[in-house]
């Protein structure tokens, strides 16, 4: 099954795992958990996976990728309030960040890490804002992939939609 929206990409999801840098026991949050592949990749650090998904076809992908994780449907703004303590969080999903930034910054431990992924530069501006409003801006990146494909014998590359990826530190 397809979602609607923007999936992350593979590389993405690798450049994101560096920036969470998550430790084993560390509760990981993926707001907007979608298909579960971000969820699934931070499995490989820690078993404390918690998702947030507005679409319960997402949150039963996410929950058919990473068996051990819990993930709940609903607005993350509704959710956050319940849930423990976050280390590490990225946000793939951004409708109603206004509401539920300022919740999941109740809910992080100091040196806790977020990471936005953004299609969109706007989004990733506002973002950007929120987190230097905040206090915990770390930095701003652009990531651009190209994937090779064959054209005339030999290897031409076709570029994939820019990603803006916003980082911060608690």
């Amino acid at each position: 099954m397809k979602l609607p929206g923007t999936a992350t990409q593979e590389e993405n999801i690798s450049i994101a795992m560096g920036k969470l840098n998550i430790k084993p026991n560390q509760l990981f949050l993926d707001i907007g958990c979608g298909s579960g592949s971000v969820s699934l990749a931070a499995s490989r650090y820690t078993d404390r996976i918690y998702g947030i998904d507005r679409r319960e076809e997402a949150v039963q992908m996410s929950s058919a990728a990473v068996p051990q994780g819990q993930f709940f449907c609903g607005e993350a703004a509704d959710i956050l309030p319940d849930l423990p303590g976050v280390d590490r969080c990225f946000i793939g999903g951004t409708r109603g960040i206004d509401d539920f930034l300022p919740l999941l910054l109740e809910k992080t431990h100091p040196g806790s890490i977020i990471v936005a992924d953004l299609a969109r530069l706007g989004i990733a501006a506002r973002v950007a804002q929120l987190m230097k409003e905040a206090g915990i801006f770390q930095e701003l990146i652009q990531i651009h992939i190209a994937r090779g494909y064959d054209l005339g014998g030999d290897i031409a590359l076709k570029p994939v939609n820019p990603i803006f990826m916003v980082i911060g530190k608690c």
